[in-house]
């Protein structure tokens, strides 16, 4: 509806009413009648008629179908109808929105809801109602249900008649828009819409109510508002998802960008109402202006839906022997235009493609993985080059040609051709992958976009997107480029003409004999050579104007007319099939009699320990892949054989929230309310009176129970209320006889893992500790529970040991369950979803039987916490378990605090890398005394105010005095405020600048400032602290520090503060590391600064990322190998190859091994902490095939991972990776993840993090995962200390729960945001291309972050970047230098390069895009000195992932060493090998800041324990 959900009725939802049936979600509008019985009057006497019968009346209709089926425990009649019409009191068909105007009825057939399959059960009527409201559900479930609800009943809308299914089907459409809009922003609500409308026409792409994805996405535009006003009436009645959808930025642009754009339509429609419609003068009430508007709409929509459905069938009549066939491509007509024939030699092994995939399902060609093909060529079957254009650009069946190819295959990287120079492409001359040879070929696209081309091709196992072509099949590669080269040209005509329509086809032909010699698109001055080479190549030309976003281009005359003589010359047709095939087990290509070459660059299967081996593969052995593919409809008669463009992952996209996220996780949910008994049961105590409970009740032991003792220790069911739920299962903490003289458990609830954030990755038989508690009568225990409190010898000693009784312990558990004998649980971890974590049992205060009880301690501490009170003197209060006084220095939440007249708050228009502009850091503040009120002030529940005095940061005075000053440095002030105690976050120091501490780490992770100067805010004067203004000022507590200021050794001082260096703690007292997935180091150089890791070992893949990682960390071994080659032979070398699961590839290459290097590998007992980021292609949407396949899980690295950690049972174990592996394969990786460790008997915890908010001027989200071992501290997630416009990440658990590691710093953090003038604002001017590796600085460092980047360098290295070519260079000194500028804001004007060629300046693909606010955002971008950069990637570029890569005042990419600074790396930090090897190296990298924080917190976790 086109309302707001408010204007709807609602009724409340019964929370005990359950279910199978989908209910209708926003205003559960059929669940709070009960059904009635009704008396059948003589008058609604019913007439058979062959198998349904025919009734009067509705009531008579609910009857007569509630007989058939038992549903007479439900609230509210609920029916389903089918071959029905909604009519008004007229008889005329309506829309489902018009009941918002005027009477709606009802005429259809009335079935049972439960029953789909019984058509003759059903009931027919005519003209009931009235209609009273309709709603969607199936939000959930991923496909809509349209009620409709009457006063009596409600009724799921299933089938329309025929005479009503035109209409119909438009508002189911309008419908599944809702729901896939729901889907995609419920996943990620921080998408922009450009992403957030392509995601929805992927997902409606099989419609036939749409001839094309920009058809759908037009559509969703048209229904911002619909949309907006459904989702957001999902706010205030669901309760399964955590998505707001009524303040999302998102959802708002589509409803405003859709409202804005059918504005002046509407007016016009409105004026053309007709009188005998229109509301009349008499008739006008509040509200009534609007209805005019409302029912102007509806008229459009319904305008709309018929043009739609003439655009249908026009294209269906016109382009239908399209759709079902594919003109073939006469090889003896090309064969002029290409080289006399060749054929392909390959001296290299190749590896044959089907090696490389698993083969035998039955696939969708949109769900095949994507890959990268460089180096390439085709062939027949003898081995001879062939041309691409003889295969077809769309799937048909019975193929006569047959081609195959050959090349070196590496992950997607958006390789393309350059229009401008068609011998260039985006690869390098150097291709690093496995060379293969590919099954037969199936079919082929081109894409192109701004002054790229992109050639995709298939066989069935894979897309491969196409490099550069080798040397020798390049002159056959050139045809093609030259036809795309033409299409463009003929693009570019039909653009330059006012009217598209007066340009015909002969128009094009002369035109194309009119080109210079000299552009690449020519083919002849001779008209008839032009023509043919149009027409012969015409297959390429009509696909790109298939795929061209402007429709009047799409549809002009030229493509008509090319399509009828494409038809009279050519006679052979390929009849176009369906999606789905099956993929084949053998490889025909010529080059299989070879002998497949072993690659390192080959997926190979992980080497995993046998338990990590067992857990993985029981549960894929349990949940089998899924068919994820849907079945086509039998009845379609005509396919859309659309290209489904894979959407990005863009990372760095957040949108801004409206409000503030206040919390770091939501509380779990209080205990499951247990069922009283009704049993008549003997209880009597067994044992004497133990002791008494803290209000005197005598305390018990034992007791009998029906039969069963149960006593202090033991485990006990409990049934609950809800049926639906199992019973609940609680450990008996101590037992009482209350003073009523009844008998009385206290227990702790025992929580099944399936219950928590493992899911189905647990283990049945595990239970978990909670610190949810209940007291119950003894009496309502159902039955007692086997349970062990587990604990085994932590060690790798004792691992072997382990290994045996835990195959005994499950072949036990086997053997009763085949028995059919009760299960035996287990339980070794407390879950705590408060705390994001698995945690060793607290053992000694379990079972006492004392009375006490820990959980019971916790709550109460958590509710005084939460209390703000004053102490007794009236001179302090206590909040949060902070005692606060006077002349304490606190934050205050900037909201708290608004100055007319400074920069603080004052926010300008800002683009995507902006967003931080404006946000403010927590002001500190003096507390001076405390104002007790009589009564609380009106917002507040506190009972007295605080008086503060303000100190001012240098941001608040200006820009370019936060630039020049120290983060930490302070203004004193006389400026006062009187504000609320809740103003309050915190407290921190000031000291005097010559006692802040002597070494200074970066990031900043202490509380503390300096201040020595004045800042008078009345007229912006600063000043120095004047002498008789006496400040209190903080003491210090760091007895070292006081000692050092009496003489140690200060080293060196700079403008803001004296440094030392720090405290070097010994390296034989820190963890002994072992770094996997190394990477050049970024995470092992923050744990190592961090004074808490000695990376001895490190693994590494990639040669140039490891050279990189030796060059910075010399004392560590580094293996520059595949980590399961490593790891067979460390379990080799220890006699344990019985425990190892590997390829014999593997072991062979373990074998290799020379004697060096087998000496030097680490061994268990000598690693401490095991950490790294194990790549995964799946976490990035790259492998979208048969994701949820064993043998394709099997070589997913973070099993071999895993294993590691199981073989060597390290202190610690990090685990770091993208965020998307939260929700990765419905979450099961990360599930199995956590439930590996915790089998092997760690304590873990989760968490998601924001890098921004650790010191770096980049968003960059982060997942971790920390285990510890039993006898160790888990350690603490770090404090975000800047503030940073990026959402709180929350990961879902069980029961509605989410956990939020830290807290949100966009509404206030300690320090503010790094921008890219604080990190790159004294870097040299250099020029496109730059490629000298050293060179001087030529300034010295401004702000505080450039110094603590540039340490002691005296020679600036890697400040060199990409070159662009001549266009794209251009376009960059066109694109204006001020914030936000990208593509949009380059001039509309042809530019001519060097080579004589003249050029658009607007790229192709962006020409048309104007009207589309968030079409292409943010290419050819341009940073803004006080933004923050993108997310840091392996490849910028301007048309890359990540297109906002242009300096801010320079015309060129940013450079290697300001990519690195945006990381976080220091200046000494070195890389290696090419350009591209050290992009990539940082773009993979773990910012060393938030490694530093991370490392901070564990060695707190280490300090707790020793």
């Amino acid at each position: 509806m086109d309302s707001k959900a408010g204007k709807q009725k609602k009724r409340s939802v019964d929370s005990d009413d359950v279910s199978s049936e989908r209910r209708p979600k926003r205003a559960a509008a059929c669940t709070n009648f009960k059904e009635k019985s009704f008396r059948i009057s003589e008058k609604s006497a019913t007439v058979e008629a062959k198998k349904e019968q025919i009734v009067a009346e509705e009531i008579v209709a609910i009857q007569l179908t509630s007989s058939l089926e038992s549903n007479d425990d439900q609230p509210r009649p609920n029916r389903r109808l089918t071959d029905f019409v909604l009519l008004d009191s007229n008889g005329v068909l309506q829309p489902v929105e018009m009941l918002e105007l005027g009477d709606i009825f009802i005429e259809g057939v009335v079935l049972p809801l439960g029953d789909d399959k019984k058509e003759e059960n059903g009931v027919r009527f005519q003209s009931f109602g009235r209609v009273e409201n309709w709603n969607i559900s199936g939000y959930e479930d991923g496909s809509p249900v349209i009620w409709i609800s009457t006063a009596l009943a409600d009724y799921d809308c299933r089938k329309p008649a025929k005479s009503y299914k035109k209409i119909y089907d438009f508002f189911f459409e309008k419908a599944c828009a809702c729901v896939e809009v729901f889907k995609n922003l419920s996943t990620n609500p921080d998408t922009s819409l450009d992403e957030l409308l392509a995601g929805v026409a992927r997902s409606m792409i099989g419609s036939k109510f749409f001839s094309s994805g920009a058809a759908i996405q037009e559509f969703v535009i048209s229904q911002g508002e619909f949309i907006y006003n459904q989702l957001a009436g999902l706010d205030e009645t669901a309760n399964n998802h955590e998505t707001s959808f009524v303040e999302n930025p998102v959802l708002v642009s589509l409803r405003d960008y859709e409202s804005s754009k059918l504005h002046k339509d509407l007016c016009n429609v409105t004026l053309g109402i007709d009188e005998s419609k229109a509301v009349t003068s008499d008739q006008l009430m509040d509200g009534a202006e609007y209805e005019d508007v409302k029912f102007a709409k509806l008229i459009q929509e319904e305008e709309f839906r018929i043009s739609m459905e003439q655009s249908r069938n026009k294209r269906s009549s016109t382009t239908s022997s399209s759709k079902k066939f594919y003109i073939k491509i006469n090889e003896d007509e090309i064969a002029h235009d290409y080289p006399l024939p060749s054929y392909y030699k390959n001296t290299k092994e190749e590896t044959d493609e089907l090696l490389l995939f698993e083969v035998g399902y039955e696939v969708d060609a949109r769900d095949l993985p994507y890959r990268t093909l460089h180096n390439w060529a085709l062939y027949n079957s003898d081995s001879r080059f062939i041309s691409l254009e003889l295969l077809p650009m769309k799937q048909c069946d019975e193929i006569d040609v047959t081609v195959f190819g050959s090349g070196v295959v590496a992950e997607d990287d958006g390789s393309g051709f350059c229009l401008d120079d068609s011998e260039s492409s985006t690869q390098s001359n150097d291709p690093d992958g496995m060379s293969i040879f590919l099954s037969q070929i199936k079919e082929w696209v081109i894409e192109f976009g701004a002054e790229m081309v992109f050639v995709t091709l298939r066989t069935d196992m894979a897309w491969y997107r196409l490099g550069k072509p080798s040397k020798k099949y390049a002159p056959w590669f050139a045809t093609v480029m030259k036809t795309v080269r033409v299409a463009i040209s003929i693009f570019n005509m039909l653009m330059m003409e006012s009217r598209i329509a007066k340009l015909s086809y002969g128009d094009v032909i002369k035109r194309l004999c009119g080109l210079e010699e000299n552009d690449k698109a020519y083919i002849s001055s001779d008209i008839l050579d032009v023509e043919r080479y149009v027409v012969v190549h015409g297959q390429i030309i009509l696909q790109l104007f298939e795929e061209y976003p402007d429709k009047d281009i799409k549809r002009c005359p030229f493509v008509a007319g090319l399509a009828s003589r494409m038809q009279d010359r050519h006679h052979t047709k390929w009849i176009i099939k369906k999606k789905k095939f099956l993929q084949k087990g053998m490889n025909l290509n010529p080059r299989r009699g070879m002998a497949p070459v072993v690659s390192r660059k080959k997926a190979m299967q992980a080497t995993t320990t046998r338990l990590v081996n067992r857990i993985w593969g029981e549960f894929y052995s349990i949940y089998s892949p899924e068919d994820s593919l849907e079945a086509i409809d039998e009845d379609v008669e005509e396919e859309e054989l659309e290209d489904v463009e894979e959407e990005d992952e863009d990372e760095e996209d957040d949108t801004e929230e409206k409000v503030l996220e206040a919390v770091e996780v939501q509380k779990s949910h209080i205990p499951k309310k247990s069922k009283a008994s009704s049993e008549d049961m003997k209880i009597e105590w067994d044992g004497l009176i133990l002791g008494k409970t803290s209000t005197g009740e005598p305390l018990y032991g034992r007791a009998l129970v029906g039969g069963n003792v149960v006593g202090v220790g033991s485990v006990v069911i409990l049934e609950v209320d809800d049926p639906d739920e199992t019973p609940a299962i609680y450990f008996v903490e101590f037992m009482f006889e209350s003073s009523d003289h009844c008998k009385m458990l206290h227990g702790k609830f025992l929580q099944r893992g399936s219950e928590t954030v493992l899911g189905n990755a647990a283990n049945e038989r595990e239970l978990f500790l909670t610190n949810e508690c209940i007291t119950v009568q003894l009496k309502d225990i159902k039955g007692t529970v086997i349970l062990e409190i587990r604990s085994r010898p932590w060690g790798h000693q004792y691992r072997k040991e382990n290994i045996v009784v835990d195959k005994l312990d499950r072949a036990r558990a086997e053997e009763r369950k085949a028995k059919d004998l009760p299960t035996e649980y287990y339980c070794k971890s407390l879950y705590s979803p408060e705390r994001g974590g698995f945690f060793s049992l607290p053992r000694s205060d379990m079972g006492l039987g004392s009375g006490f009880c820990n959980s019971c301690k916790i709550r109460k501490d958590e509710e005084e916490r939460s209390k703000t009170k004053l102490n007794e003197s009236k001179k302090g209060f206590l909040s949060n378990e902070i005692e606060y006084s006077a002349e304490d220095f606190v934050y205050v939440i900037p909201n708290y605090i608004n100055e007319d007249g400074l920069n603080t708050g004052k926010r300008r228009p800002s683009f995507k890398y902006s967003q931080n502009v404006g946000l403010q850091a927590f002001v500190v503040c003096q507390l001076l005394d405390i104002i007790v009120l009589t009564e609380p002030k009106k917002g507040s529940k506190a009972s007295f105010e605080v008086n503060l005095r303000r100190f001012y940061r240098p941001e608040d005075i200006s820009a370019e005095k936060a630039y020049a000053s120290d983060i930490q440095e302070l203004y004193h002030s006389e400026d006062t405020y009187v504000l609320p105690p809740e103003a309050i976050k915190g407290k921190c120091e000031v000291r005097k600048k010559t006692d802040m501490p002597l070494r200074r780490e970066y990031p900043v992770l202490d509380h503390i400032f300096f201040c020595e100067l004045f800042y008078d805010s009345s007229n912006g004067y600063l000043k120095q602290l004047p002498s008789n203004m006496k400040m209190k000022f903080s003491t210090i507590k760091d007895d070292k520090l006081l000692r050092e200021k009496k003489g140690k050794g200060v080293e060196s001082k700079t403008d803001s503060v004296m440094i030392v260096k720090p405290d070097e703690v010994p390296k034989e007292m820190r963890l002994a590391t072992l770094d996997i997935f190394a990477g050049c180091g970024g995470l092992a150089y923050g744990l190592e600064k961090a004074g808490v890791s000695d990376t001895k070992w490190a693994i590494e893949y990639e040669e140039p990322a490891g050279q990189a990682f030796k060059q910075n960390h010399p004392d560590a071994t580094v293996f520059v190998d595949n980590c399961n080659v490593i790891l067979r032979a460390i379990m080799e070398k220890c006699g344990d190859v019985d425990d190892c699961v590997s390829t014999v590839e593997a072991a062979e290459l373990a074998a290799k091994l020379d004697e060096n290097q087998k000496s030097t590998l680490p061994l268990p007992g000598q690693v401490d902490f095991i950490n790294g980021g194990p790549p995964c292609q799946g976490f990035s949407g790259m492998n979208r095939f048969c994701d949820r396949s064993w043998s394709k899980v099997q070589c997913e690295m973070i099993l071999a991972f895993l294993s590691f950690a199981d073989y060597f049972q390290p202190k610690y174990f990090l685990l770091e990776n993208v965020k998307k592996i939260v929700s990765f394969n419905n979450g099961q990786t990360f599930q199995l993840t956590i439930a590996s460790l915790l089998e092997m008997g760690y304590q873990v915890r989760f968490g998601l993090l924001e890098a921004g908010a650790f010191g770096i001027s980049q968003p960059r989200k982060r997942a971790f995962i920390w285990a510890a071992s039993p006898n160790e501290v888990l350690p603490e997630w770090p404090e975000p200390m800047h503030v940073f416009n990026n959402p709180g990440f929350k990961i879902p658990l069980s029961r509605g729960l989410h956990y939020a590691a830290v807290q949100n710093t966009k509404f206030g953090a300690p320090f503010r945001s790094i921008t890219v003038r604080d990190t790159i604002g004294d870097l040299p001017p250099v020029e496109n291309g730059e490629s000298e590796i050293n060179k001087n600085y030529e300034d010295v460092p401004v702000s505080w972050f450039q110094k603590e980047m540039r340490g002691n360098m005296i020679v600036l290295t890697d400040h060199i970047c990409k070159k662009m070519n001549e266009l794209n260079l251009l376009r960059c000194k066109k694109v204006p230098k001020r914030p936000g500028a990208y593509w949009r804001d380059l001039p509309d004007e042809n530019v001519k390069l060097s080579n004589g060629l003249v050029e658009k300046l607007i790229p192709i693909a962006m020409s048309n895009k104007a009207k589309e606010p968030n079409r292409y955002k943010g290419l050819y971008g341009r940073l803004d000195w006080q933004g923050n950069f993108p997310t840091s990637i392996t490849d910028p570029q301007p048309m890359g992932f990540v297109g906002v890569c242009f300096h801010p005042d320079q015309d060129r990419i940013i450079t290697i060493r300001e990519c690195a600074r945006s990381q976080g790396f220091p200046d000494s930090y070195e890389f290696s090998g090419k350009k591209k090897d050290k992009h990539r190296q940082i773009g993979n990298a773990v910012p060393p800041p938030l490694a530093f924080a991370l490392g901070r917190k564990l060695k707190e976790a280490l300090h707790l324990k020793y």
